[in-house]
C-alpha cells in the first residue's frame, strides 16, 4: 500500500492570488489558439518589435562570449547607462552602489518590499492601482493600506489623503506615475505638496514606479519625486525598466535607484534568488538606454494617435466619458 502526501502551501502563498492580468493574458492565448479573434487589452505590452540596434547588441554580446554570470546588481556598463539616463532625464546623480538591476521592474519592486517589510508593516497603495501591488505586500508579510483616489481628484493621491493614511507602522508609500491603469501623473507642484507631508514623517519611504514615464502625451516630461524634493532622495526608491519604452517586455530587465543600504539588501536577496539578470538582456538594455531614442518618440506618437481615436469613440457612446 502506498500513500501520497501533498506539500503544505506556505501562508504567504495562501494569502495572495495569481496576477489577474497574467491570468487574463493566458486566457487570451488559449482563445486565440482556438482560432477566435480576440482584442487583447490585458497586459501593458507594446505591439512594436524591439529596435534593431538593441537586438544587434544582444547578438554581439553572444558572439563575443558575454554569456557568463555578471555581478548581482548588473554589469558596470548597464549601471553606467542607467545612471546616465537618470542624470539626463531628471538631473539625478546615482553612484553604482545605489543602482540595483533585476529581472524586470516587477522583480525589483518585489525585492525592495522583501528587503524591508516585517509582519504588520504597512504600505500605502493609492487606488486605482496596478494589480500586483497589494499581493506583493501581502506576500512579504506586510499590510496593504488602500487609499481611494477618485476621478474627481484626478485619480491622484492628495496630501490630505496621504496624511490620513500614515501611521506609526507605515513603511512605504507606492507612487506609480504615469499610473497604471489610469494614466494619471503628478505635476511638480503636486509632488512638492506630497513631499511636505512625507518630510514630516521621516520613517516613511517612497517607492516610485516610473515604468511608463516616457509614454506621456502632454508637453514636457513627467517629474520624479526624487528630483522635485532632493531632501527625500535617500528615502525614494525609483524603479523603472526597459519593457515599455523600448518594447522589451520579454527581455526582463528593470532597475531601482535609491539608498546604498537598500540596494545592498536587494542585492543580497537577489544573490540567493537568481544570482544575476540575464547577461544578454543586460547588453541589450544598455544599448537601449544609451542609443538612438527616435524609436521611443515614434512609438509615443503612434500611441497618442490611438489614444485620441479611442477617447473620441468612448465619448461618442451615450453615458460614457473619458478623463
Amino acid at each position: 500500500m502506498t500513500t501520497s502526501t501533498t506539500a503544505a502551501t506556505a501562508l504567504r502563498v495562501q494569502r495572495i492570488k495569481p496576477s489577474p492580468s497574467t491570468a487574463a493574458a493566458q486566457r487570451v492565448r488559449e482563445l486565440k489558439a482556438q482560432g477566435l479573434a480576440i482584442l487583447d487589452l490585458t497586459v501593458g505590452e507594446p505591439d512594436f518589435d524591439t529596435p534593431e540596434h538593441v537586438k544587434a547588441a544582444a547578438v554581439e554580446a553572444i558572439r563575443r562570449g558575454d554569456t557568463k554570470y555578471t555581478p548581482v546588481n548588473g554589469t558596470p556598463q548597464l549601471r553606467a547607462a542607467i545612471a546616465q539616463k537618470l542624470e539626463q532625464r531628471h538631473g539625478l546623480s546615482y553612484s553604482a552602489d545605489r543602482i540595483a538591476v533585476g529581472g524586470g521592474a516587477k522583480q525589483v519592486i518585489f525585492l525592495a518590499l522583501m528587503a524591508t517589510l516585517d509582519t504588520g508593516d504597512e504600505v500605502i497603495v493609492p487606488a486605482p492601482y496596478w494589480v500586483s501591488y497589494p499581493d506583493m505586500v501581502l506576500a512579504n508579510d506586510g499590510t496593504p493600506v488602500v487609499v481611494p483616489c477618485p476621478e474627481a481628484e484626478g485619480f491622484k493621491l492628495t496630501p490630505r489623503r496621504l496624511e490620513s493614511a500614515i501611521t506609526d507602522r507605515t513603511r512605504w508609500v507606492i507612487l506609480n506615475a504615469p499610473g497604471n491603469p489610469t494614466g494619471a501623473a503628478y505635476t511638480a507642484d503636486e509632488l512638492r505638496a506630497l513631499a511636505d507631508v512625507l518630510l514630516a514623517h521621516p520613517h516613511v519611504q517612497v517607492l516610485t514606479d516610473e515604468i511608463y514615464d516616457e509614454i506621456w502625451y502632454e508637453p514636457g516630461r513627467v517629474p520624479s519625486l526624487a528630483a522635485v524634493e532632493p531632501r527625500l532622495n535617500d528615502r525614494v526608491f525609483l524603479t523603472n525598466g526597459v519593457s515599455k519604452s523600448y518594447a522589451m517586455t520579454g527581455w526582463r530587465i528593470g532597475y531601482g535607484a535609491g539608498s546604498a543600504s537598500l540596494v545592498a539588501a536587494v542585492n543580497t536577496l537577489q544573490s540567493q534568488i537568481s544570482s544575476c539578470p540575464s547577461s544578454i538582456s543586460q547588453a541589450a538594455a544598455a544599448a537601449a538606454l544609451t542609443g538612438d531614442q527616435d524609436f521611443v518618440r515614434d512609438c509615443v506618437a503612434v500611441y497618442r494617435g490611438r489614444r485620441d481615436v479611442t477617447v473620441k469613440l468612448v465619448e461618442d457612446i451615450p453615458g460614457l466619458s473619458c478623463t
